[in-house]
């Protein structure tokens, strides 16, 4: 399995031609990558509200929402980079302008070789892979988390919480709003320690939210029933992130 952070590297795959879809997760999954697809643009969309991906594959033409959509929605979620690949049937040179300018990171021509696009995934990992990026402090509304001092400032004041919750909010706060899957979080903050049991990860939550509270910020970390948590800016906001979060 490929993990990045510690975690399995999730692919976003949006291909509405059965056949094709089959043989890119098929290539996809051998290579050890986590696959979430869709035929569907719509169904991704849906997904994309509460969920997140290290790269996304898109097609330009599908059902329900297009794939340009898709894109933007992407895009307008700056508070974590997700690199973009493009297949298209569209070989045209103005083709592929409105598909880079439209905000993707690489496209590939159908048909296209699987070393090609093993290749072309491999490549744009590399380039958005956490320890490239060199995030060491994040900004979140008016606040600001040190990644080095394991604290997180706000109104001028540093509060400095334990490692374990810091790792927690960190990795929460890539993805505000969004679902972290429990194994995840575990994967990334434990490093898949077997002897960690979920009941650590809820008490730890529980601590972060403590912690949180003391120092007067209002953000919701949310139990997802079954599935994990997400943590939203707005107790009672919606699940959309509404901030950036920026490397500096």
């Amino acid at each position: 399995m490929k993990l990045m952070a510690g975690r399995p590297v999730r692919i976003l795959l949006v291909e509405d031609d059965v056949a094709h879809h089959a043989l890119l997760n098929s290539w996809l999954k051998t290579e050890g990558y986590h696959v979430d697809g869709f035929h569907d643009g719509r169904e991704a969309q849906q997904h994309l509200a509460d969920h997140w991906a290290d790269l996304a594959i898109l097609d330009w033409d599908v059902p329900g929402v297009s794939g340009e959509r898709l894109l933007q929605k992407i895009r307008g979620r700056s508070q974590s980079p997700m690199p973009v690949i493009f297949q298209t049937v569209h070989s045209a040179e103005s083709d592929i302008v409105q598909i880079l300018d439209a905000g993707a990171d690489d496209y590939l021509v159908k048909p296209f070789d699987r070393q090609v696009l093993l290749a072309r995934v491999r490549a744009l990992l590399r380039r958005f892979a956490p320890a490239n990026v060199q995030a060491r402090k994040m900004m979140i509304e008016d606040s600001v988390l040190d990644q080095q001092a394991r604290s997180l400032v706000t109104g001028g004041t540093a509060h400095r919480l334990g490692t374990k919750e810091f790792d927690i909010l960190w990795h929460l706060a890539q993805h505000v709003g969004a679902v972290v899957l429990r194994q995840d979080l575990m994967s990334v903050v434990w490093g898949w320690d077997a002897a960690v049991q979920s009941r650590s990860v809820d008490m730890y939550v529980s601590r972060l939210r403590a912690s949180l509270k003391a120092v007067g910020i209002g953000w919701n970390v949310q139990s997802v029933y079954a599935t994990g948590y997400r943590l939203l800016l707005k107790p009672d906001g919606p699940t959309a992130a509404e901030a950036a979060s920026h490397p500096r």
